[in-house]
């Protein structure tokens, strides 16, 4: 039996596999990578939605009328088979076309731009407004019947929504969408919690790849099962139902396998229990304490906090452009039909998914062969992501409809850079304060949802019909946001757990043992 031993001296059980069939750990991340999917299924997805419920045709007059000088015959042309006709005699034709075409995808609603960038930023708004509840409740009660809760709120919301938008208009799409952002800002805090009372730092960044991927998986093949609902004679609204059953089958399934922690949970190995002993501070471990204080002032003087803030703010616009207006960008700038448009919008996802695997398993391997320390990895993890997508989307500002595959091996390298914040910006914030998650990822997420909420009203004040051009200065920005990201988080980052945090403050950071509950020390081999 290979052992190992802890730094102050104590031998440490057997290495117990995280990726192994029968490693409850992987079980726990498994189900929390299945949330991850169900969250992004009934959300994330509403860019492509929005473009099979509204009718581009009469949005885009609308806006030609508001526009003094414009042209409502030029920009009306639709593109058809006749238009398709015309492309086909190449580039120079495709370049006179630009932003004269308006690919429709055959919606009924006449939801201007703007109202089309609210109605995305409502689920922003909800989670910007209930963010630091949601750390609060994390803290202080079970994570594992908050998460519950998200779901279930965001399954009830999904049901809604095409009631809602056919009653109420976009008041109602945007009611439905507030409340989703609440579920979302009560799942990622509480999902974090679970994490830290489960998986070993040395484990996290795999492990975060892992459930996290469940964003990737749903922009893999949820991206196609909508495109494939809205051509189909079900309509807009089984998009929306059928995100809701993946939420209700989540909920049946969690209930049945999953604990608050390690030492309370069934089916768990002793020699399993006896190496996350070594590895998880027992005050990881508990369901919360009420009594705990966040240490307010330590915190907003931290040089770390501020650069994960400021890299929360990026991020969660990388979040918007990636699984929201991806779609939205096939269709204006590669005038790309909605099942091409659903395949296409498959393809980045699947480079996310790929790449940030593999680059946690080797920062993982690297940091616990003590190659590179906690720090040194997240520091370059989010550098050499940042700077990726910075050079990427410049490149991607030159893209036009006669260049659709140059476009989306473009967008699956930008898409293949963000993979890798996982292992930077992520596992820093899993690791700095393990105590204070749901306060420090609420917290960051209220900062980070000021980045989602700008991206949709950026957007909509650059894009008035969806030309190359305009999307050109969206892309901008980008560029000089995120190559500021990576600059501020290779400066300031950590990958250790600070000095403010309470099991610090209070030395539990190393325990030799988590005493489990008498009922739990007989279980059964393997």
């Amino acid at each position: 039996m290979m052992t190992t031993k802890l730094e102050d001296g104590v031998p440490e059980k057997q290495h117990h596999p995280f990726l192994h069939i029968r490693s409850r750990r992987l079980h726990v991340v498994l189900m929390l990578m299945y949330a991850f999917f169900c969250m992004c299924q009934m959300t994330a997805h509403i860019g492509l939605s929005l473009s099979c419920m509204c009718n581009s045709t009469a949005v885009a007059m609308m806006n030609s009328n508001k526009s003094e000088g414009a042209s409502s015959a030029l920009l009306m042309a639709i593109y058809d088979n006749k238009s398709s006709e015309i492309l086909e005699n190449g580039e120079a034709s495709c370049t006179k076309l630009e932003g004269k075409v308006i690919k429709d995808y055959g919606g009924t609603f006449i939801w201007s731009v703007s109202w089309q960038g609210y109605i995305v930023s409502a689920a922003f708004l909800g989670g910007f407004i209930f963010s630091y509840p949601a750390g609060f409740l994390v803290d202080r009660f079970s994570a594992r019947h908050i998460l519950s809760a998200a779901i279930l709120i965001l399954t009830v919301s999904s049901i809604l929504m095409p009631f809602l938008a056919t009653v109420f208009g976009e008041q109602g799409a945007f009611v439905s969408r507030f409340f989703m952002g609440i579920s979302e800002t009560m799942l990622i805090p509480a999902l974090n919690s679970m994490v830290t009372k489960w998986i070993p730092v040395n484990e996290k960044s795999l492990a975060a790849s892992v459930f996290t991927a469940g964003n990737q998986l749903s922009g893999m093949f949820g991206n196609v099962l909508v495109a494939e609902l809205c051509a189909s004679s079900l309509g807009w609204s089984s998009i929306f139902y059928s995100g809701s059953l993946f939420g209700i089958s989540w909920l049946f399934l969690w209930h049945l396998t999953v604990r608050n922690s390690p030492h309370n949970t069934r089916w768990i190995h002793k020699r399993e229990l006896d190496y996350l002993a070594n590895h998880i501070p027992p005050k990881h471990t508990s369901t919360g304490s009420r009594n705990k204080k966040t240490p307010w002032r330590d915190m907003m003087t931290s040089k770390v906090f501020w650069s994960l803030m400021y890299n929360s703010i990026i991020g969660n616009m990388m979040i918007a452009l990636i699984f929201v207006y991806i779609p939205v960008y096939f269709k204006d700038v590669l005038m790309l039909d909605v099942q091409a448009n659903g395949f296409y919008s498959a393809i980045p996802h699947v480079s996310n998914l790929v790449t940030k695997l593999i680059w946690g398993y080797i920062m993982d391997k690297l940091r616990r062969n003590k190659v590179l320390s906690p720090t040194a990895t997240v520091k370059l993890s989010q550098f050499a992501s940042m700077i990726g997508i910075s050079a990427s989307c410049f490149c991607l500002r030159y893209m036009n409809c006669s260049t659709p595959y140059q476009a989306l091996i473009l967008l699956s390298v930008v898409s293949g850079f963000f993979g890798l914040s996982i292992s930077g910006f992520y596992t820093s914030l899993l690791s700095v304060a393990p105590s204070h998650i749901g306060t420090l990822t609420s917290f960051g997420t209220v900062i980070g949802f000021i980045g989602r909420m700008f991206t949709p009203l950026m957007i909509s004040y650059y894009k008035t019909v969806g030309t190359a051009e305009e999307w050109g200065s969206i892309l901008l920005i980008y560029v000089f946001a995120t190559a500021s990201g990576g600059i501020v988080f290779a400066l300031f980052a950590s990958g250790e757990v600070q000095d403010w945090d309470y099991s610090k403050r209070h030395n539990t950071a190393r325990p030799n043992a988590l005493v489990a509950p008498e009922s739990e020390k007989n279980l059964e081999e393997y």
